[in-house]
């Protein structure tokens, strides 16, 4: 008799639990970066930060230097912090590299896939697709409809790379992805999903389940691509925050100039 499965440990992608006041600050920093809470090109201000998370000087640095390695905030010198700025290449760049490392994350957890794997997509997908569908999703506010929503999402994705086996990889496709919705949160008004959306979403699992390997990286790499050029799009009809669009270089863009 087959030796029983580990349970999965808990999926790349959720909030974990914070072992320390910087491990917290710099979720909580993080969150409020990828969401717009602090817009792209703003300065940090340490004193607002403080009160804000009822945190001290040394846990807001600490995670600030941890966001700059991530690529979420830059380092001004000796003034400061900034969150970065968003920028049409880097999404670009993003979306190219998100497809590569998801893409072979994924073939790895299809070759190794179990039944508790299937349960795990099948259940994610169920919820995304059940709470898009919901009346109350769209009396919510954009920000808790964004959260909701995105929080389904990578549950999703990182429940189909959950057998790949290696937990670097995972990493990897944990931080472009945060970087992708990022972007998105600042372009794309919520709460509507666009259904061509929904339905790559239903195609890759099918295709996963069905173990067609080749299919489920060929709807995985169009479907990253297609969300990035999505974005781009919405970003020529709606900027970033005023604050963040002030400080963009703009961005030459099908004949019309853009802040990215």
């Amino acid at each position: 008799m087959s030796k029983p499965q580990e349970k999965t440990p808990p999926l790349f992608g959720q909030p974990r639990n914070h072992k320390t006041l910087t491990e917290e600050t710099l979720w909580r920093l993080r969150r409020d970066i990828i969401s717009g809470t602090l817009p792209a090109g703003e300065k940090i201000k340490s004193e607002v930060i403080k009160q804000r998370y009822n945190v001290g000087t040394s846990p807001i640095r600490e995670a600030l230097f941890q966001l700059v390695t991530d690529g979420l905030v830059t380092a001004d010198g000796q003034r400061g912090f900034r969150v970065a700025e968003l920028r049409e290449a880097d999404l670009l760049d993003i979306a190219d590299w998100r497809a590569r490392l998801e893409s072979e994350a994924l073939r790895r957890s299809i070759e190794a896939a179990t039944l508790d794997w299937e349960a795990r997509a099948i259940a994610a997908f169920h919820r995304m697709k059940r709470f898009e569908s919901d009346s109350r999703y769209r009396d919510m506010s954009e920000k808790e409809a964004a959260d909701t929503w995105e929080e389904y999402h990578r549950e999703f994705h990182f429940a189909l790379y959950a057998t790949c086996g290696s937990p670097w990889l995972l990493r990897f496709c944990e931080l472009l992805i945060q970087h992708g919705e990022r972007y998105r949160r600042a372009y794309i008004a919520y709460p509507r999903v666009a259904k061509a959306i929904t339905q790559e979403h239903e195609a890759l699992l099918e295709a996963a389940l069905a173990r067609d390997t080749e299919r489920a990286v060929e709807i995985l790499d169009k479907h990253i691509h297609h969300a990035a050029n999505l974005a781009l799009q919405h970003g020529m009809k709606r900027r970033p925050r005023p604050q963040a669009a002030a400080r963009g270089k703009p961005v030459k863009r099908r004949g019309k100039t853009q802040s990215a």
